[in-house]
């Protein structure tokens, strides 16, 4: 948000800060009141819930602690094993990770969460409640695609005022308004690669997040600390794993995620709505970028 003119033709030596105050209120009291409006339509998605959901059952805990090993050392070792080979075939002695062009980016962090999605899934295939989390039996009648799609547009004033905070709070700090590196890499590789590039960004990477945040360790946590503490801290780690700049947006946006996936017990309704959201975040990048 731009400051008020006045501010801008001001000659005293504190113009500068008080752009920045400025800035910050503008940016906070957007939060506010989109938050106030988030707030509002909260019984919109109960509705949304009871018109087009049926009773969701009850929930088997499929995962123990004890399955944290397996997966912790799969994502470990398949980021490791995807690097070396692409480094191998690569012909490189080292990767310079801040200088991947977009595709070579990608892929990477597609296939080092496939080794854990693969360890994932073969857990779930040994676990008598396993398919349930992983959404393979339609165990929540009604329609859950519409069902997602609504909790998603009525999350849009919780997202923006996150985003606003996150601006605010940069902005008090006297810093440049955050942008993830993710978002700058694909938007300087789209016309290159537009096909790849979609098929990545909204198809196999929010596929592959899914089963792994929301297909188990959300059951895990779920099942061992209840469901808020299980949200919340699913939430919080999906968060952090996308970067500081991001946090906030990032972690209302994994919230309703996980509500979509225990309300329908459906990995298919919470990957529709990451699939979507991924996917207009890169139709706003080919429509201008960043605004600078």
């Amino acid at each position: 948000m731009e400051p008020t003119l006045l501010t801008l033709l001001a000659s005293l030596p504190e113009s500068a800060a008080e752009t920045a105050e400025l800035t910050t209120a503008q940016a906070l009291v957007a939060a506010a009141v989109l938050s106030l409006v988030a707030a509002a339509i909260v019984p919109l998605y109960r509705k949304a819930s009871r018109a087009l959901l049926g009773p969701t059952p009850s929930r088997e805990a499929a995962y123990g602690p004890v399955d944290l090993l397996p997966v912790f050392l799969a994502f470990v070792l398949g980021q490791g094993i995807v690097v070396e080979v692409y480094r191998r075939a690569a012909g490189l002695e080292e990767i310079d990770f801040d200088a991947l062009e977009v595709l070579p980016a990608l892929g990477l962090s597609a296939a080092g969460q496939g080794l854990t999605a693969a360890v994932i899934l073969l857990l779930a295939l040994r676990r008598s409640g396993g398919p349930a989390t992983l959404g393979v039996r339609r165990l929540t009648p009604g329609s859950r695609g519409p069902f997602a799609a609504s909790c998603y547009l009525l999350s849009f004033p919780a997202l923006m005022a996150l985003g606003a905070l996150t601006a605010g709070l940069y902005s008090a700090a006297g810093a440049d308004p955050p942008v993830q590196d993710t978002a700058v890499l694909v938007e300087g590789g789209l016309d290159e690669h537009p096909v790849w590039i979609w098929l990545l960004v909204a198809g196999v990477i929010p596929l592959l997040e899914e089963i792994i945040f929301r297909g188990f360790l959300l059951e895990l946590l779920v099942s061992r600390l209840g469901v808020v503490a299980g949200v919340v801290l699913s939430s919080a780690l999906f968060a952090f794993l996308h970067g500081w700049a991001v946090f906030l947006p990032i972690f209302g946006l994994a919230i309703v995620l996980a509500g979509v996936k225990l309300r329908t017990r459906s990995l298919g309704a919470a990957w529709f709505i990451h699939a979507v959201h991924n996917g207009l975040t890169t139709l706003l990048l080919t429509q201008g970028g960043f605004p600078t």
